[in-house]
């Protein structure tokens, strides 16, 4: 040996147990003379220390699933938001718990239906990803979508539907990241590659202060993508914060979330942690000799198996963390760190110890603890031991020996881009700001909104307006200020053309200055540039002010709001602008191939005041879950009929009345979260719509499809570009058609749509279970689609241009999806489940009516214009029943219905279409064609679904004009529908199902 090593040696081996981790440096110096017999003594006295191995074992550990955390509730006794952890860890379904009881758990991830790593991200050369580091570097990943299975989680955020934002000042309210505490940096975002420049949506971040608020919509939730740079022990501190009419400042308590990323599954318990201190069991465990144990701690790159097919995708990514010891016998537990923050525990057995891990590709010092198993008889005598630090750096193999001596307890090396935020109010030097619009010269352009006091925090929205509809844009801006900047790019669509561009800057609820309103166009011309001045409102109200109701979206009447000029003036002026000229202030840029005639001439929007809402009951707190919560025992499914309106019904078609907010006793949702659920019980199917919109009830409920229509508005509209080329998705038509689409994330004003199989037990079941979809009415030569999209490409789940009306879903899961309709005006299609039971048994739901009214016009409607009976076998997922509508022409009178029977369909004649009267109360059709038993909603008249509660953040719009035609070949293969922030930008609620229909589950909104 070394005189080097001797030396090391004569030196560490003074202080073998410095049980003393986190100490002062003075004690750790005194620890330093402690004789080796006088540490023995000390052995086995547990320091007063935090707990620093297996720290989440016992606690409930949420992964391989969908998770919502934090999630925002309101607790109306105290007046405040309660965070918790929104997830399944029992497999019993989807509840809630306190969220520092909880414990996320990023593992590896593979989908089955391809293998690719679903936790690994390898950054491209995009100038979007630079927030997250350098080209080619890999990082930890949580991803937005799964496939195949939910490995290694599916995570998010949100906020409850009955949260009383009309008590919020601008009705605006946040989730926060007040720090993160762990080896490396966190992120939050959305990446769509083939989009650039508009490929990132970025929405929080451990390091970036601008970045540390999430602005919230009740009833909202993310599927968002969350990386980490190194591997360890995450623990991330967050409120939820609001200011109230009267200028209070309403916020949660600090909650804490421990995100376990990489390392071996925490054990699952009840929220209480179990695992014994590292420290305590250091303490506790013999000295031995630790030359004569030969201990080794090494890492190097992970060796790869001479077969190819025995390797998984990422293998290459990894590196391989190995403990040896002489004692070939040696049994025990080497606890592992990264940066001083606990990575995992390994069990020791025949005297090694192997894990393979992915370090990420920036350095860090791994440390071990090994504490030998004193049960055991060739373990009782052996040495504990603290390895000293071992660089890790990619690609390069090293080592630490016993023989040196223990080194220090490892210490937490915090990563020094993180930041800490404050929560100070503050009062901005200056309320303005400049608004440009500037083209990019390649089809998009960029918003960017600068204010003269860089302090300034809050949240940019607004977007393009149709004149009579100042609620929802066709595009949401979306972005959140860093350093008093905030932008957002976008793909400037031909059809944004005669918009009114609005941009609303909202105020963080720490900042002492309201919201305003600036508009930038009166009338928008794509690949223009535009410039304009605004300044946020001072904050006037005292304190002894009574609450005033706020707007959820505050119209631009209601806030202060600047013409836009020209140039942006160099003083601020208290008075107006002068309105743009008519000539742009810079050249037109190349707009996107779709020409301003090929977009169709579509009807404006109908303003939200068209659909009344039903007042919501009081919020309340969901009540925290015990460990294994047992599902309900459904009630029997029942339609129900809407309550009568106040209003007198106007005349509407022949035959038919108009009801506001239904068509054809239907009840309207034009916005918000909806699943189209399934239940297994007792051996039987079930199919309902989870609804999360808050527009009909404020609870969460499951109520039949047949009792209500989605509404799709015009803020729909698409085109098929480019980066949506894959010849896969040919049932849009050629590259250049216009759609109408409903994003596979949410997305403020439009319905957002899924599908939820989460509560069913699979292991009941011999495959997977099959949702139907069916059209049964279409306009005259539309297509039908719907499609997932992730960073492997595009799936296509139903195509009615090939037939594929059956999507196979191998797993519980809540699921999300691209729905596409090229054509406006009215759909309908039969929806039920099947599945195969364990023992062969062929199961199959009742036949429910999905109704979806597609436009302004076909949502406008008091009454569909066509109706047919619901497919008897629709098993047969049969296409020859389609009947294609005309939708110019209107629907003849619909029959009566009679009890426990369906409503006839009226005669056609004179060319009109028959229209079907209303279901009985208690009539139904099951997938056999016979008379439903269970009371569930029958009836011939197309029947349809939508749900509300706005999104927390969308994915731009890039198109519409609707028209068929011809395929278009080839192209790139990942696919989506909107742009995206970049730089800059501002921000997807778990379907928690239940075994009943039509009831509410308060516990879960």
């Amino acid at each position: 040996m070394s005189s080097q090593k001797q030396t090391q040696r004569r030196v560490t081996t003074h202080t073998p147990a410095l049980f003393i981790p986190g100490g002062k440096p003075a004690l750790r110096r005194a620890a330093a003379f402690l004789s080796a017999a006088a540490l023995l003594a000390l052995a086995g006295a547990a320091p007063s220390l935090p707990a620093a191995a297996g720290p989440d074992d016992g606690k409930i550990v949420t992964t391989k699933g969908h998770v919502d955390a934090p999630k925002a509730y309101w607790d109306e006794q105290n007046g405040t938001f309660v965070l918790m952890n929104e997830a399944n860890p029992y497999k019993t379904g989807a509840d809630t718990y306190e969220l520092d009881k909880t414990v996320n758990w990023v593992g590896k991830g593979y989908s089955t239906r391809d293998g690719k790593s679903q936790y690994t991200m390898t950054l491209g050369d995009s100038p979007s990803l630079a927030f997250l580091g350098e080209p080619g570097q890999t990082l930890y990943m949580a991803p937005h979508l799964t496939y195949g299975n939910q490995d290694p989680i599916w995570a998010g955020l949100g906020a409850s539907t009955k949260v009383p934002t009309e008590r919020f000042r601008d009705g605006v309210f946040a989730t926060d990241i007040l720090s993160v505490e762990g080896p490396g940096r966190m992120e939050l975002f959305r990446y769509n590659p083939d989009d650039a420049p508009a490929d990132v949506y970025r929405m929080l971040s451990s390091s970036s202060t601008g970045w540390h608020s999430w602005l919230l919509d009740k009833g909202s939730h993310t599927h968002n993508t969350t990386t980490f740079t190194r591997p360890g022990r995450y623990v991330v501190t967050y409120r939820t914060v609001a200011r109230s009419t009267d200028g209070r400042i309403i916020s949660s308590k600090p909650s804490k979330l421990v995100w376990q990323v990489g390392g071996m599954q925490p054990v699952l318990g009840d929220g209480t942690p179990t695992a014994v201190p590292t420290v305590d069991r250091y303490n506790a465990a013999p000295v031995g000799d630790l030359d004569a144990a030969k201990y080794v701690l090494s890492v190097a790159p992970h060796r790869l198996d001479a077969d190819p097919a025995k390797n998984k995708d990422a293998d290459d990514k990894l590196s391989d963390i190995i403990f040896t010891a002489a004692n070939k016998n040696l049994k025990g537990t080497l606890t592992l760190y990264n940066n001083g923050y606990f990575l995992t525990d390994l069990p020791v057995v025949n005297g090694t110890a192997t894990w393979s891990e992915m370090l990420g590709s920036e350095g860090s010092q791994l440390q071990a603890v090994f504490t030998p198993d004193t049960s055991d008889a060739n373990s009782a005598e052996a040495s504990r031991w603290i390895s000293h630090k071992l660089t890790y750096e990619p690609g390069k193999a090293e080592s630490v020996y016993s023989d040196d001596g223990n080194g220090s307890w490892p210490e937490e090396i915090p990563d020094q881009a993180n930041t800490v935020l404050s929560t100070q109010q503050y009062t901005p030097t200056s309320m303005d700001y400049d608004v440009t619009v500037t083209p990019n010269g390649n089809g998009f352009s960029t918003v960017e909104v600068r204010f003269k006091d860089p302090k300034v925090r809050g949240f940019m929205r607004g977007g393009f307006y149709a004149q009579d509809d100042p609620v929802y844009p066709y595009l949401d801006l979306e972005g959140s200020v860093e350093d008093g900047v905030a932008r957002f790019t976008f793909r400037d669509e031909s059809f944004y053309k005669g918009t009114a561009l609005r941009v609303k800057m909202l105020t963080h609820p720490d900042m002492n200055a309201s919201a305003s309103t600036t508009e930038v166009a009166a009338n928008y011309e794509p690949g223009t540039k535009y410039t304009a001045h605004g300044a946020l409102a001072p904050d006037s109200a005292p304190i002894s002010d009574a609450p005033k109701p706020a707007p959820v979206n505050p119209s631009p009447s209601a806030e202060p709001t600047v013409a836009p000029s020209a140039e942006p003036s160099a003083e601020p002026s208290e008075a107006p602008s002068e309105a743009p000229s008519e000539a742009p202030t810079a050249e037109p840029s190349t707009v996107p191939s779709v020409s301003p005639s090929e977009v169709p001439t579509v009807p404006a929007v109908p303003t939200a005041s068209a659909e009344p809402s039903v007042p919501a009951p009081a919020p309340s707190t969901p009540a925290p879950s015990s460990p294994a919560p047992a599902n309900p025992t459904p009630s029997a499914p029942a339609p129900t009929s809407p309550a009568p309106s106040a209003q007198p019904s106007t005349p509407g078609t022949p035959g038919h009345q108009c009801v506001p907010g239904q068509i054809d006793g239907r009840t309207k949702i034009s916005h918000g979260h909806l699943d189209i659920q399934a239940t297994l019980k007792d051996r039987q199917l079930s199919v309902g719509l989870r609804d999360d919109s808050g527009i009909i009830d404020a609870d969460s409920t499951v109520r039949p499809l047949d009792s209500v229509v989605w509404t799709v508005s015009e803020n729909a509209r698409r085109v098929r570009t480019e980066r949506m080329a894959d010849e896969k998705l040919n049932f849009m038509g050629p590259v250049g058609t216009a759609f109408y689409g409903l994003p596979q994330t949410q997305q403020s004003g439009l319905p957002w749509p899924g599908y939820n199989t989460q509560d069913i037990d699979y292991s009941q079941l011999r495959g997977p279970v099959r949702l139907h979809v069916v059209p049964k009415v279409m306009p005259e030569g539309a297509r039908f689609g719907m499609f997932t999209e992730s960073l492997n490409g595009a799936d296509v789940l139903l195509d009615s241009t090939t037939g594929k009306t059956t999507i196979d879903i191998d797993y519980a899961t809540h699921a999300h999806a691209n729905w596409v309709f090229s054509e406006p005006g009215q759909y309908m299609f039969d929806v039920h489940y099947s599945a195969t039971l364990a023992d062969g048994t062929e199961v199959n739901s009742p036949v429910q009516q999905l109704a979806v009214a597609v436009g302004k016009k076909a949502s406008d409607a008091c009454s569909f214009e066509t109706a047919v009976p619901k497919d008897p076998n629709a098993a047969s997922d049969d296409f020859s029943g389609v009947r294609r509508v005309d939708s110019a022409t209107p629907g003849g009178a619909g029959g009566n219905a009679g009890s426990g029977q369906a409503g006839q369909s009226g005669a056609a004649q004179s060319g009109q279409s028959g229209q079907a009267g209303a279901s009985a109360a208690t009539g139904g059709v099951n997938a056999q064609g016979s008379d439903s038993a269970d009371g569930s909603a029958g009836g011939v008249y197309p029947g349809g679904v939508s749900g509300g509660g706005t999104g927390s953040g969308s994915l731009g719009q890039s198109g519409v004009s609707a028209s068929s035609g011809s395929s278009q070949q080839g192209g790139l293969a990942r696919t989506g529908f909107g742009a995206v922030s970049v730089a800059v930008g501002g921000a997807l609620v778990l379907g928690a199902g239940t075994a009943m229909v039509l009831r509410s589950r308060r516990r879960a909104s």
